[in-house]
């Protein structure tokens, strides 16, 4: 049997992915489509600033390829406004969504700013994931820190014995915390690309700034992983080297040289969609 292995980009609505990853004269309605021929998983942000409406649901859904999944960010009310407190409603609206994806849904995102500490709200995340797990009922759920005392290798632990993971993220100036994340024995990794976000580049269009070594760095680290049967859900930036789409393409490539990947081609899917819900798609890292 296959390791399941997901790999895309965050987002699918760059304006200046036009005439460079989406053919001349694609209309924005078949955009999601098309990159679906592409990327076997996308990081939806739409999410991150209010749920989608089951319709946009229903429209992604019908506009991508069996196999395909989606990754939603959960809403900031829970983890950067409200940050935690009084939280269980809109939580369950968060599950529910993910619920209605069926087959196509991949790991949710819990992402906490680097304000949200350990020292500060450490009683508060462990009551909230305590009583989060009990809620999941198999869905797959990955929480992003970025605050030093909550990136540890017992976090990690402490989030894998309650059927979740942390989320590993490729980002400058941030310490590499995939040894930590092997430890903990999580059921599949989550991956984020994001590079250098703190210099931003003049277009998203091309690769600007080359990052072989670490796409060298992860192909060999994922090929292990799917050797062993583990799960990759991995999403390159804009960020990393420019272009996600052409980063996503360089790793696939690494990866495939050590560990030979199924090929992913499907016929673009033929849909009448709604032009609000297949260009609803917003950017945040």
């Amino acid at each position: 049997m296959t390791t399941p292995f997901f790999l895309g980009t965050a987002s699918w609505t760059f304006p200046d992915w036009q005439r460079v990853f989406y053919p001349d004269g694609l209309a924005d309605r078949d955009r999601l489509a098309w990159y679906a021929t592409q990327a076997s998983s996308v990081e939806v942000n739409t999410s991150f600033y209010g749920l989608p409406a089951p319709s946009t649901l229903v429209q992604w859904v019908e506009s991508v390829p069996p196999g395909f999944t989606f990754s939603l960010k959960a809403p900031k009310l829970i983890t950067h406004e409200r940050r935690l407190v009084d939280c269980k409603q809109p939580s369950l609206a968060f599950l529910d969504v993910l619920r209605s994806l069926g087959d196509a849904v991949a790991p949710g995102l819990l992402q906490f700013p680097p304000s949200f500490t350990r020292a500060q709200e450490g009683r508060i995340l462990a009551g909230y994931l305590d009583w989060l797990a009990g809620e999941l009922d198999g869905l797959a759920l990955t929480v992003e820190v970025r605050s030093a005392d909550l990136m540890t290798p017992a976090f990690a632990r402490f989030l894998t014995e309650r059927g979740m993971t942390l989320a590993v993220v490729e980002r400058t100036g941030t310490d590499d915390f995939f040894p930590a994340w092997e430890e903990s024995a999580a059921p599949y990794l989550f991956l984020r690309l994001i590079g250098n976000d703190s210099e931003p580049l003049p277009n998203d269009r091309e690769i600007q700034r080359p990052q072989e070594e670490i796409l060298d760095l992860w192909a060999e680290r994922i090929a292990d992983l799917l050797e062993k049967g583990t799960p990759v859900y991995c999403y390159t930036h804009n960020t990393l080297e420019g272009h996600s789409p052409a980063s996503m393409r360089r790793l696939r490539q690494r990866i495939h040289a050590y560990f030979p990947l199924p090929d992913w081609s499907p016929e673009m899917v033929v849909t009448e969609n709604d032009d609000s819900a297949s260009t609803g798609q917003l950017t945040l890292f």
